[in-house]
């Protein structure tokens, strides 16, 4: 299956979106629901943009029992176990800043981060990960599906011209999708041994498990690589657990109570929201 050249300058803080900032998401963000959750300053910072993967990584769980993507050596020959798939978004800078947050990119966690020097890697990542719980690298996301138009974003797809609105929703000749773009993707660096998913986890992964797979994420591959770290059956309680945005709390998995709830959410009046969401 061929694929078109990276649309990108490799500028190490940059995506291919001539619009915002491409977000590959392959955890609890491949609920759009939890997305818009999260992220309140735009929305079509939560509206899913396309059905991607990221080739010569492995999904896991980690040690720390929340998804993570293992770097492998380049490989032509893509497998489930060496391919992820995910979800991209295209981020307003306001809501990048906030998923910032919750993904433990904060200033408490790393005061003083470290320029990237690594010739090798620069073009991946500009800073080293430090105290963060996940780096910032910017690789190639092979896009398989367009959900939207991809000249929002910039993105010229050749023989797109072909392709008629359905329901809002991009649709084209077969193969016309293949894109290959770059994109942001949350990465940690130091956690890359598989463990065991802490239980709030679970509902929140089920949940963008359905989301995605209804858009097209493969279930193959959910089959055979997220079903090993994720039971099925178990959803997000009537609280609906959002998750912190003050990054990893070891004791989130069982003391949620100071939490943002997506009922607390629901509750709260335009004035706490725009407080919460400062």
């Amino acid at each position: 299956m061929a694929q078109d050249q990276e649309q990108s300058t490799y500028d190490p803080a940059t995506t291919s979106s001539k619009t915002g900032t491409f977000y590959f998401a392959f955890g609890s963000n491949l609920s759009a629901h939890q997305m818009s959750l999260r992220l309140r300053h735009s929305p079509s910072s939560s509206i899913p943009v396309a059905i991607g993967r990221l080739d010569s990584h492995a999904w896991i769980i980690c040690e720390r029992g929340y998804a993570n993507v293992v770097a492998l050596p380049q490989s032509n020959a893509a497998t489930d176990a060496n391919t992820v798939w995910g979800v991209l978004y295209n981020m307003h800078p306001v809501d990048e800043a906030r998923l910032d947050l919750y993904e433990g990119q904060n200033e408490a966690r790393n005061p003083n981060p470290i320029r990237n020097n690594d010739p090798e890697t620069q073009m991946i990542k500009r800073f080293e990960q430090g105290g963060w719980d996940y780096n910032k690298h910017y690789l190639p996301i092979t896009v398989t599906k367009w959900l939207r138009d991809p000249r929002e974003y910039g993105i010229d797809v050749p023989d797109w011209g072909a392709a008629q609105s359905v329901n809002g929703e991009a649709s084209s000749p077969a193969g016309a999708h293949n894109t290959t773009v770059r994109a942001l993707v949350y990465v940690d660096e130091y956690r890359t041994t598989p463990g065991k998913i802490v239980h709030e986890y679970i509902g929140r992964m089920n949940r963008g498990i359905e989301e995605s797979v209804r858009l097209g994420l493969p279930q193959s591959w959910v089959d055979n690589v997220m079903r090993k770290f994720i039971p099925p059956g178990i959803y997000v309680d009537h609280d609906g657990y959002v998750g912190t945005d003050d990054g990893y709390v070891e004791a989130e998995a069982t003391e949620t109570d100071e939490h943002v709830t997506e009922k607390m959410l629901r509750e709260m009046g335009e004035g706490e929201k725009a407080a919460w969401r400062s």
